[in-house]
């Protein structure tokens, strides 16, 4: 068997549990087209974990281990399905859960960009002076598609000089191991929290590629200031159409059952918080559709820069998942 060219951010073992026969309806963000997917294609880059050793070989070490722990999880989200509870505290299933909730949260293009954001820059550039205008220019016209804030600019000016000194010759390693390398403080937090299971009597969930979402009361702050893990209020990762995991502060474990519209209030945040795509069901079409819809201001630039935590221009405004 080859080598898979083709790597995943988001499990397809996992996502194809939102559909059927590994076909899942994926809608993307505005302009809001949709289209059936098989699972392979969905989340996926070409040489995303490609490493290249010392003596310039590709490798696929990291894509392997990945490979590895996505089995392993798939197994410990069948067993709630099977005992209808969340992993009890201390237990196997929770630890392992634990870090392939980490994983996800690391290996997502949104923590890659951030890595990634000084060589971007300065491959942009090509020999230009890297000043506040350069910077002010790469932010429209290459990240954010709208115009940057003063404090954005000046975020992002400090955090590209203040990284020149920390950066390898190798950018593809650097990202793939400097993500990945970053999960411990999330261990942390998952380890510490309660963990809820939410079921709804209707298959009203979707999930999107970035499942893992990082919610927070809504505030004033958020216009100048990102959020991270130490005052999320609750961390949500759906399991199924029908399930979902909640991780709120506190010991313990329990199960709730929720109504649909709290189904459809989570459905509206991940929507907010995905990388590029929403996903859900062939034949729940409705479903799939509430999220981000016109009257939501179809996910305008600053509702997405207020609910990506962890992109650079977050980190740049506080001190997210410290």
């Amino acid at each position: 068997m080859s080598d898979p060219k083709l790597h995943h951010y988001v499990p397809q073992a996992y996502l194809a549990r939102f559909g059927a026969n590994n076909q899942v309806k994926v809608r993307r963000r505005p302009p809001g087209t949709t289209h059936l997917s098989h699972v392979k294609n969905v989340a996926a880059e070409t040489g995303l974990y490609t490493l290249t050793d010392e003596d310039g070989n590709a490798s696929l070490i990291v894509e392997k281990r990945l490979s590895d722990l996505e089995n392993v999880g798939l197994q410990a989200i069948r067993r709630i399905d099977e005992t209808g509870e969340p992993p009890a505290v201390g237990s196997d299933d929770r630890e392992t859960l634990c870090l392939y909730l980490a994983v996800q949260m690391a290996r997502t293009p949104r923590k890659r960009t951030a890595v990634l954001f000084p060589h971007d820059v300065e491959t942009y550039a090509a020999g230009r002076p890297i000043d506040r205008a350069l910077i002010a220019e790469y932010l429209e016209r290459r990240h954010l598609a709208s115009p940057p804030a003063p404090a954005e600019v000046e975020g992002a000016w400090v955090y590209v000089h203040g990284t020149r000194s920390e950066r390898g010759a190798n950018p593809q390693n650097e990202a793939v191991v400097a993500t990945l390398g970053s999960i411990a403080p999330y261990l942390r937090h998952f380890r510490a929290r309660h963990w809820r299971l939410e079921i709804c009597r209707k298959p009203a969930f979707l999930t999107s590629d970035a499942p893992l979402v990082v919610w927070w009361p809504p505030s004033a702050l958020d216009n100048y200031r990102g959020g991270g893990l130490e005052g999320a209020a609750e961390l949500r990762f759906p399991l199924d159409p029908y399930r979902q995991l909640v991780l709120v502060p506190g010991t313990g474990g329990s199960v709730q059952d929720i109504g649909p519209s709290r189904a459809a209030a989570c459905n509206q945040d991940l929507a907010d918080s995905c990388e590029r795509v929403i996903v859900g069901h062939p034949d729940r079409h409705a479903w799939l559709e509430r999220p981000c819809s016109a009257s939501a201001g179809q996910c305008s630039a600053s509702t997405w820069r207020r609910s990506s935590t962890g992109s650079p221009t977050a980190a740049w405004k506080s001190p997210a998942g410290k």
